[in-house]
């Protein structure tokens, strides 16, 4: 179930209805477990959310290189329509701190000059791939 949200999520940019509705009919869980499911984890959204998702990483070293007065700066500026800003835990990148994922791409060595052109523009620093079950079943099918 958590790889077909995925796909849903990757999809419509939330959990949406249609979505629960086509993981009813293919894998027979009922829209209650799979809201369930969905609303356990804090990666999946049930409600729409905007393009781009910036996850400021808090974790010790980005802590100790000034990733709260980061965060507090990108949740202050990003303009809410187009970019989501939550805090997360390491994000393993602290050879790069203070760091951060745009949609799962990583932003490395993160500064207030960085954030904001990256507030501004964060197309430029999407990676643009998503992880779907198909890549996952690619990269173990062979082990």
């Amino acid at each position: 179930m958590i790889a077909a949200l995925h796909e849903v999520q990757d999809e419509y940019g939330w959990i949406h209805p249609d979505g629960i509705r086509l993981i009813t009919e293919v894998l027979g869980y009922s829209e209650t477990q799979i809201v369930s499911v969905a609303s356990f984890y804090h990666f999946f959204y049930l409600e729409p959310r905007p393009r781009y998702k910036l996850a400021v990483c808090t974790n010790l070293t980005c802590m100790q290189k000034g990733a709260y007065d980061l965060l507090k700066f990108a949740r202050e500026n990003a303009d809410p329509n187009k970019v989501f800003v939550e805090e997360t835990e390491c994000i393993g990148l602290c050879d790069h701190a203070p760091a951060a994922l745009l949609n799962g791409s990583p932003v490395k060595n993160l500064t207030v000059d960085l954030l904001k052109d990256l507030l501004e523009n964060p197309e430029k620093y999407d990676g643009g791939h998503r992880e779907t079950y198909s890549d996952m079943a690619d990269l173990y099918k062979d082990r």
